[in-house]
């Protein structure tokens, strides 16, 4: 390992993409929230394009695992709205 790479795994610790994760979920929260409340300040058409599906997968697991369901609830409510307009075909890449 040379110095560079181990400054950049210091950089990168555990504790880091912890924190990283925190902020993506409270993020999380402030977009459903906002997307309920109908405030206009996002669309779904941007969730859906922005947020890759198999990521929400993956995080609805860890919290999952973590017994973290209040979270879930917002993690899934999201999945759900990404299922509703694949009904109507316009994201199906997104899930393959």
């Amino acid at each position: 390992m040379s110095s560079e790479e181990f400054h950049y795994l210091d950089k990168f610790s555990n504790d880091y993409f912890r924190n990283m994760r925190e902020v993506r979920i409270s993020s999380l929260l402030w977009v459903w929230d906002n997307l309920a409340n109908n405030s206009g300040s996002i669309k779904r058409k941007t969730i859906i394009e922005l947020i890759p599906y198999r990521a929400l997968e993956t995080l609805l697991t860890e919290l999952e695992s973590e017994e973290r369901y209040e979270d879930c609830v917002v993690v899934r409510d999201i999945m759900n709205l990404y299922q509703k307009n694949e009904q109507n075909g316009e994201y199906k890449k997104l899930f393959e």
